[in-house]
């Protein structure tokens, strides 16, 4: 990229991370006897912490069919419509009402302190994430190198993401009789988690984009 994109995800970036931590701070407001809004926790359902992440992801999407565009790449579009699932389950609680059914229809039981229902949820985001990665496995092995090589590191932070949306949230659940400052700290850890990840896709897509729009530009520039 040029100086000027450089500089411009940077900035894009640093706007991003300073967000995070401004609400990751707002949540902790709550600890203070005085405050009590449910709008700075970061678990509240369509809190301003997930509402400023439902535009993140909103970005993504666009910026993923943006680079469609750009590159004339089909499975940008595949990666698109996988995020867009992720919007619409943070949006509308789809695993946790799926999770919940599948748990009442396959008779689960509780174990290792999770509720019947968490073991649904799980198997809900497994099975339907593993259909867009199945998907884009084909993708993966008929694309480029470079299609390649973004694919790789999308899902390495998908794994990320998972770590703090999956396995801490699971963990916070199991946790949560213990003490209320233990689970306090990991609703921190896991949404903050999830914002700081998801911070960082929209920033790669983004500098993804920027240097499509180089190439556009410049064709014999180097990347």
């Amino acid at each position: 990229m040029d100086e000027y994109s450089t500089a411009r995800a940077t900035r894009f970036f640093l706007v991003l991370f300073a967000a995070d931590v401004v609400f990751v701070l707002l949540h902790f407001l709550l600890l203070a006897d005085s405050v009590n809004h449910e709008m700075l926790s970061l678990e509240t359902d369509r809190g301003f912490a997930e509402l400023y992440q439902y535009a993140k992801i909103s970005s993504i999407i666009v910026l993923l069919l943006s680079l469609r565009m750009k590159t004339g790449v089909i499975g940008y579009s595949v990666w698109s419509l996988l995020f867009l699932y992720l919007l619409a389950d943070d949006a509308f609680s789809m695993h946790e009402v799926l999770g919940e059914h599948i748990a009442i229809s396959l008779n689960f039981v509780p174990a290792l302190g999770l509720r019947p229902v968490d073991f649904g949820e799980l198997a809900t985001t497994a099975v339907i994430v593993s259909l867009f990665l199945s998907i884009l496995g084909w993708f993966y092995v008929s694309g480029s190198d470079h299609f390649r090589d973004v694919s790789r590191k999308l899902f390495l932070l998908l794994v990320a993401l998972a770590f703090f949306g999956v396995f801490v949230d699971m963990l916070h659940v199991a946790l949560m009789r213990v003490d209320w400052r233990i689970t306090f700290l990991l609703v921190v850890v896991e949404d903050g988690g999830e914002l700081l990840v998801m911070s960082l896709i929209a920033w790669y897509v983004f500098v993804l984009n920027e240097r499509a729009q180089v190439a556009e530009t410049m064709p014999d520039a180097v990347a």
